[in-house]
Formats: structure tokens, sequence, C-alpha cells
């Protein structure tokens, strides 16, 4: 694939951006809360359970349970859990809680994240949508702990990106030496700040 630089040069390297994810995994604290979430209510398909049994990570004998469930590009979100406490304890530490650690999906369009949005508040979730001018994104914490974020893209989201990606290193490069203006001209905020 030819990919074009940022100063406008092609370049014939090797492709190394992914196709799409294959799957992000994650330790669930309980299968079928996390079955229930994804499957009847999110409207993933599970597609595998494995049982499996490993001497793997240091441990002589690993019993887990695998669980994956669909998203529309092939990929998938995967779960494990294991049958000893004390393995699964060791195995489940997300580390500091955080709303930027998260998974973000993009979904087809608005009516889409509506539904979904209307899916999980009928389930009980919390929900947040944020308009980052962008992209607006839906979030909603999963019964793990696991931060979602389900965007929709911007209408001339090409455009932008290929604005944002022509300016990604000088962007950087001013971040670093102490500006911090903002760059994101599409978000609601900037456009009432430059009036």
């Amino acid at each position: 694939m030819t990919v074009t630089q940022p100063n406008g040069e092609k370049s014939h390297k090797p492709d190394t951006v992914p196709v799409r994810l294959h799957h992000a995994a994650y330790v669930c604290r309980d299968l079928e809360q996390t079955r229930k979430f994804y499957e009847d209510i999110m409207g993933w398909p599970l597609v595998a359970t494995w049982r499996e049994r490993d001497k793997v990570f240091g441990e002589d004998e690993l019993y887990y349970c695998h669980l994956f469930f669909q998203i529309a590009d092939g990929g998938a979100l995967a779960f494990f859990k294991f049958a000893d406490p004390r393995q699964h304890e060791k195995f489940a530490d997300y580390g500091p809680h955080s709303p930027f650690i998260h998974l973000a999906l993009k979904l087809p369009d608005a009516a889409s994240q509506e539904e979904l949005k209307h899916r999980l508040e009928a389930a009980g979730y919390q929900t947040m949508v944020l308009n980052h001018g962008y992209c607006v994104s839906l979030y909603v914490t999963d019964p793990n702990g696991l931060n979602l974020e389900f965007t929709v893209d911007h209408p001339d989201a090409a455009k932008i990106s290929a604005k944002r990606a022509a300016t990604a290193h000088e962007d950087l490069r001013k971040w670093l030496a102490g500006d911090r203006t903002t760059n994101n001209e599409w978000r609601d905020e900037a456009k009432t700040a430059a009036r």
C-alpha cells in the first residue's frame, strides 16, 4: 500500500496499520453478567466460548473460560474468567480506574448511537454523550469496570482527519513547547471562544 507522508511524499513501506480490531481482551467479574450486557442489551452475538486449562504465566494449572462477542467488522471483544480466585485477582488488575482507559468503537450513524443509549439507560446504565467536534461519543462503563466509547463521526470526518494528519507533527511540537491552545475548531467550545 502507498502511504502519503505529512510532507506530501509517497512512501512504499509496508503498511503496519491494522486492518481492524481482531479482539480486545479483558478479565471479567461475572461471565453471565458480562454475556447479558453484551449479548442481550448491546446486541453483540456471543460467537465463541473457550474453556481452557494451561500452564502459563508462572501458574502450574490455570483453568479459565474465554468469551468472544463479535463486532460488525469481524473483530471481537473478549473476556476471561479464572476458576481460582487467587489467579483471578492476579490477572484482573487493570490498574488505576481512569476514563482515559477505554475501548472506542465506531458506530454507523447517529440513529444507532441513540438506540444504544436507549437500551443502556433502559437497563439501568448511566451514559454520557460528549461532542468532540470531529465525532460525537456515547460513554458507558460495563459491569466489569471497562469504559466504552461509541463514536459517530462528523460528516466531514475525512477532511478533518486529513487536516489533522497534515499538521500532526507540528501540533505535537507546539504542545511539547508549552502551547496549550486548542486545534479543534470543530468542537462547540472552540467555535464559541472564537466569536
